[in-house]
């Protein structure tokens, strides 16, 4: 009996059932890596799958940072960056401290706004050269799903080896980032390793 009272106490410690063991990056991939991202929402979302990228991979990191940030509401940052979207306006962003160039691997990560990137993430692809390069997206959205992200990206690589499959997270929508809920509540850095060994234990030709 006591066995058994051991074993369940040992269930609800650790999650029953759940595997509390660390994934490890089994296919480390060759080459100098950068994981470029857009975040609207700081900490919460796309930033945090940025790091745990980072992190797994050992490459450099850089934000996608507006000149002219979108402030102010919820409301008012929607009305914005969809008034840049339907005029295919491409907000002004700063250059980048990396040189991408000297890279080989270029994750490209954004929250999905309007079934796409954000319009930030639109005028890093027209303003640099993926020529030669692998390309790795994700994303994060706030119950819409991917929508046209990957199509998008693809479309808008030209001169890529290879656009790799994604790797897509639920994150928050408004109500959720007002109680501090972000994507962290639904997915972890052990599903973005599981998702990192597929895809660089696949041929990477396009």
């Amino acid at each position: 009996m006591r066995k058994v009272l051991c074993a369940v106490l040992a269930l609800i410690i650790n999650g029953c059932g759940s595997n509390t063991k660390e994934t490890e990056l089994v296919n480390k991939p060759e080459g100098k890596i950068l994981v470029v991202y857009y975040s609207q929402s700081g900490v919460q979302n796309t930033q945090t799958v940025a790091q745990w990228i980072s992190e797994a991979v050992g490459g450099d990191i850089q934000a996608i940072e507006m000149v002219d940030l979108y402030t102010g509401s919820y409301r008012e940052v929607v009305n914005r960056s969809r008034e840049d979207f339907e005029n295919n306006i491409r907000p002004e962003i700063k250059p980048f401290e990396k040189d991408m160039a000297g890279y080989d691997i270029l994750f490209i990560g954004s929250p999905v706004w309007f079934s796409t990137y954000a319009p930030p993430v639109a005028t890093f692809l027209a303003t640099h050269d993926f020529t030669g390069k692998i390309v790795i997206p994700f994303c994060t959205h706030g119950g819409g799903g991917a929508g046209n992200f990957y199509d998008d990206i693809r479309q808008n690589t030209e001169g890529a080896s290879a656009v790799e499959s994604g790797f897509t997270a639920r994150g928050s929508n408004q109500i959720e980032r007002r109680i501090g809920r972000g994507v962290k509540s639904r997915v972890s850095k052990n599903d973005v390793v599981v998702w990192l060994n597929e895809v660089f234990g696949a041929d990477t030709r396009r």
